[in-house]
């Protein structure tokens, strides 16, 4: 073959190799949408016997009575799940990885940002961008190879969940919100699997085991109600060794399991850890199995036909949307137009809390902190604010970080004091970040 032929075929080919790349991409999705998932290799070599290389590897953990040669060979023939792989999940997956889980499940359908990285340990600069599932295990598998890994790069919904729980052993729930937490421990329970629950919030963490033996609660047998406003860290904050205790106690508690330590009646606790205030650490003993519960009491009225068709609503039993009121166009404003606006007489009131308002704020706000005008704990700064608007006749624009609470303090200003001129800044202080001031802190 002349040159130029042997060039137009590695061009073929090199567009053949595209297009079957291309194809494989496809699959790995539709796969991971229907609940299967993207396999890594392992070199594990049996499940039955540990190779010379696990026997130094685990070696300082089989020396623990408590685990041993039969817990290491039990880890290894176990198959775990974790639902979520930012704060909570990086250290559960770090520490299940570690011990020697014979197979490792990742589900998460969010890429890797730049206010992750404090946290999520598993990843790094680099990352950013990344699908969290792929980033970890790259990082997982450069520490040990012995796992397989599985990949879901997708959301936990009522119509792939079981698909995806029932493949395995036993559930982490390394997420952060009611409508998912409800979800997985529904579906855990109707599929009889272990749930390892915990959640992180500013200074404080709590954990608990569900699922577990003759008499133990499911999710609902606690919590049969949602709570009424659940508040997510990128919101609230949360110090990064908080959850990383959480996730790692997570991690801690199903190697327990594996290696036969149930725990007992007198043993069901709740865990419960604060940084700060009080003592760390407080055990808090919980109710065992309740006969009225829906999910797994004697007259449950919820199933997996019910959840997998979407029949059992868990946006409408857990209050979604997001419960803050819808006001009339009319009384939202741009953050283009509040630029134009503030040049002349106004006032502008930023209703974040105090810390929030300390990290970063708009030149001559005012700060009054939604909760403090919903309890009217401060009574006097509302009052003078309400009396400049009146007497002066000014509008006032309420701003906060996303457009959220501030509908609800134009709601309250409008129905309880009477205030007509009061504006909602739509996007809040995050859209004045984005189309007016792109140097405003976006924290």
């Amino acid at each position: 073959m002349t040159r130029s032929e042997l060039n137009a075929e590695l061009a073929r080919l090199k567009k053949r190799i595209a297009e079957l790349e291309n194809d494989i991409a496809e699959l790995d999705k539709d796969s991971c949408s229907a609940g299967r998932a993207r396999e890594t290799e392992t070199t594990t070599e049996t499940e039955t016997e540990l190779g010379r290389e696990e026997y130094i590897r685990y070696g300082r953990q089989m020396l623990v009575p408590e685990i041993g040669k039969p817990g290491q060979l039990a880890l290894k023939k176990t198959k775990v799940l974790v639902v979520g792989a930012g704060g909570l999940g990086c250290p559960a997956l770090t520490y299940l990885s570690g011990a020697g889980f014979g197979t490792i499940g990742i589900v998460d359908d969010d890429t890797v940002s730049l206010s992750n990285l404090p946290r999520q340990t598993l990843y790094s600069t680099t990352s950013i961008g990344m699908l969290k599932v792929d980033a970890a295990v790259e990082v997982l598998r450069s520490r040990n190879e012995n796992v397989k890994y599985v990949c879901y790069p997708v959301a936990v919904r009522h119509d792939n969940v079981f698909d995806i729980v029932r493949q395995y052993d036993i559930v982490l729930d390394c997420t952060d919100t009611a409508m998912t937490r409800y979800l997985l421990g529904d579906a855990t329970r109707l599929l009889s699997k272990p749930l390892i629950s915990a959640s992180a919030l500013r200074t404080e963490a709590q954990l608990v085991v569900l699922n577990v033996g003759p008499d133990g609660p499911c999710y609902r047998c606690l919590f049969p109600n949602p709570p009424q406003h659940v508040e997510a860290c990128s919101d609230a904050g949360i110090i990064g060794p908080v959850v990383a205790v959480a996730g790692t106690l997570q991690a801690l508690e199903a190697i327990k399991l594996v290696s036969g330590h149930i725990p007992t009646a007198q043993q069901r606790t709740m865990t419960l850890f604060s940084a700060i205030y009080g003592p760390a650490w407080r055990s808090v003993r919980i109710r065992g199995w309740q006969k009225s519960c829906i999910v797994c009491g004697d007259r449950a009225t919820v199933t997996e036909s019910d959840i997998t068709s979407g029949k059992y609503d868990y946006s409408e039993f857990c209050g979604i949307p997001d419960g803050y009121p819808d006001i009339d166009s009319s009384l939202s404003i741009s953050v283009k137009e509040l630029e134009r606006r503030i040049k002349t007489p106004h006032v502008l009131l930023d209703v974040r809390d105090r810390t929030q308002y300390g990290i970063c704020n708009l030149p001559d706000s005012i700060n009054l902190p939604l909760s403090e005008m919903l309890g009217y704990d401060n009574p006097a700064a509302l009052c003078s604010i309400v009396d400049q608007v009146n007497a002066e006749a000014l509008p006032l624009f309420v701003i906060c970080r996303f457009g959220n609470d501030s509908r609800t303090a134009v709601q309250l200003l409008r129905s309880s004091h009477r205030i007509r001129r009061v504006f909602d800044v739509t996007g809040g202080l995050d859209m004045w970040t984005e189309h007016v001031d792109s140097s405003f802190p976006r924290y």
